[in-house]
């Protein structure tokens, strides 16, 4: 029976929204039995989101969190042009774990039309810093979700199924069989802003049984895909 056993896309307040610290999402973690979790607090370019100096201090801080847990630091960021750069600069980024990022509201991206912004994802997953597109249904801004699957493809970009934006069903397992079908590599998440959301895959894990996903294609199934698609010890 398939498992998740880390939730890699969680907030902490931090990004402003969020209401818990990385301890408290670290805690509820290990009360939902998950062996990791990844803390990728939005970047700089949403609206209350922390400076480069968090991120930067993520390895010393999350060091002294003694739990029994691996905590991955990480971010969501955004795109910030149509030739696919980040808002943070490379430097920050070498130093996370998980470099993940997705469309937000109030962002620059929200501004382009479909064609554009799909072409700016289609390049930000080319450049090759990005790891994980976040939420790319269900979420704010419609783009072109074929073209979207085959880039994340062509880059080894994974997608995520978010535990949060599961309310179209059918648009989300169409997705899902659209990644099924391309050979498209995808993160269970539960985008939490608050601790009690850590963790709760149960909706997304029916939708991949009824979809008959293939679980060699689920990356966070186990500690030895996450390790190997991120590139991290573990």
């Amino acid at each position: 029976m398939l498992s998740i056993i880390a939730d890699l896309h969680t907030h902490t307040l931090a990004s402003g929204h969020g209401i818990d610290t990385a301890r408290t999402m670290a805690e509820a973690a290990c009360r939902q039995g998950l062996l990791g979790i990844g803390i990728t607090d939005h970047g700089p370019g949403i609206q209350g989101g922390p400076d480069p100096i968090y991120f930067l201090s993520l390895k010393r801080m999350f060091g002294g969190l003694h739990l029994p847990i691996r905590i991955f630091t990480g971010v969501e960021d955004d795109i910030s042009s149509k030739n696919g750069e980040l808002t943070l600069h490379d430097d920050v980024l070498s130093g996370l774990d998980l470099v993940t990022a997705g469309l937000h509201p109030f962002s620059w991206i929200a501004e382009l039309n479909r064609t554009e912004r799909t072409e700016a994802i289609v390049n930000a997953m080319g450049r090759g810093k990005i790891r994980m597109f976040t939420h790319p249904v269900g979420t704010y801004y419609d783009v072109d979700i074929d073209t979207v699957i085959d880039a994340a493809v062509q880059s080894r970009v994974a997608l995520e199924l978010n535990t949060s934006k599961l309310q179209q069903k059918k648009t989300v397992l169409e997705y899902l069989e659209k990644c099924a079908r391309e050979g498209a590599q995808i993160a269970v998440n539960s985008d939490a802003h608050i601790a009690e959301e850590v963790g709760q895959f149960s909706t997304a894990l029916d939708y991949l049984h009824e979809v008959q996903f293939p679980e060699k294609l689920i990356i966070n199934r186990n500690r030895e895909a996450i390790a190997s698609f991120f590139g991290i010890r573990w």
